[in-house]
């Protein structure tokens, strides 16, 4: 009784971070245990994860970068065979981790950070979105004369019809078939475009490129494809700052889907005080500041919430995205789409 006061009394003393509202008590667990381990879907975020580690130096980050579709199977494998598994679970594909949530996978956390993030980007106590990024248009500037560059939704189902032959073969997109994130687009472009349909049976008459993974996607466009449909201008900004100087794109003026990254405290994370404290460092005024140093939007300003375009069309974490899991919604949207590329 007497260690268990003495312990208490140890914590109550302990400094919370400046700037962060995790408890004293969630800090120095972090830092016994000392370790965490996230699973993610994309490169990029070393002002992240750099800051976190100048700020809690006893704890060691290991990232392991998968596909979202690897790191929702290699969380359930895990999980079943009680093996260890990430602290955190971190990805875009914002569907594939409500899904996960909601078959049980997250752990509930009730962060003193949340209140600062705007009521569609926080689940359950689980899920929690931690950038605000807008779907674009990329393209060559080589290879695509910029008064081409379709501005809009609109304007790109216009191009398609008016000039099929201009197209044909020069598009490269996600493929809805394969890639989490080319079948969350469609979903969420038909939920909120009226000619959605008509535009990806467009896309698909243009015999597209299809993609899984994003860097071979815009590797595509240095000597194949003109033009990207889908893809986060995150990425799209990266890519052309580390890789592509060419590479340019366009913010559609009738509506931007928006996502989200996604994370969430795995169900049997080996490291759970660490865990939150990773989350709370994504929320905070810091945490915020080094993912728009590293290219990502935060979710909001220092001390507000983020102003949204009049266009931005958020994709609400919840159970809304579970839809693009039912099977015969899926196996309907995909029939039609496969039938549009045999046309």
């Amino acid at each position: 009784m007497a260690a268990l006061v003495l312990a208490v009394m140890l914590v109550g003393c302990a400094p919370k971070p400046a700037g962060q509202a995790t408890s004293a008590w969630d800090v120095s667990a972090a830092q016994r245990e000392g370790e965490l381990v996230v699973y993610m879907n994309s490169d990029g975020h070393e002002d992240v994860t750099d800051g976190f580690q100048r700020r809690f130096p006893k704890i060691k980050v290991r990232l392991v970068t998968l596909t979202s579709v690897k790191i929702r199977e290699r969380l359930i494998a895990e999980t079943q065979a009680g093996k260890p598994v990430a602290d955190v679970a971190w990805s875009s594909t914002m569907d594939i981790q409500v899904k996960l949530i909601n078959d049980g996978y997250a752990q509930t956390y009730r962060s003193p950070e949340a209140k600062g993030l705007p009521t569609w980007a926080v689940w359950r106590d689980q899920g929690f979105g931690v950038t605000a990024e807008p779907i674009v248009f990329a393209y060559n500037k080589k290879l695509l004369n910029e008064a081409e560059v379709p501005r809009s939704h609109a304007a790109l189902l216009a191009a398609l019809r008016a000039d099929p032959d201009r197209w044909r073969g020069k598009i490269a997109m996600y493929d809805p078939e394969r890639s989490g994130l080319g079948f969350m687009y469609m979903s969420g472009d038909l939920q909120v475009y009226p000619d959605a349909q008509a535009m990806y049976d467009a896309l698909a008459g243009s015999e597209p490129g299809l993609f899984v993974v994003g860097s071979s996607m815009l590797n595509s466009l240095t000597d194949q494809h003109v033009m990207v449909f889908g893809l986060t201008q995150t990425f799209a900004e990266w890519w052309a700052r580390r890789r592509n100087p060419d590479l340019g794109y366009v913010v559609p003026s009738d509506y931007q889907l928006l996502i989200s990254r996604v994370a969430f405290i795995t169900r049997s994370a080996p490291h759970p005080k660490a865990a939150r404290l990773f989350l709370d460092y994504l929320m905070s005024d810091e945490g915020q500041r080094r993912l728009a140093q590293s290219g990502l939007p935060p979710i909001r300003s220092v001390g507000g919430a983020t102003a949204l375009g009049l266009g931005a069309r958020p994709i609400r974490i919840g159970p809304a995205l579970l839809a693009n899991f039912d099977q015969g919604r899926r196996t309907e949207l995909l029939d039609t789409w496969r039938a549009a590329l045999k046309q």
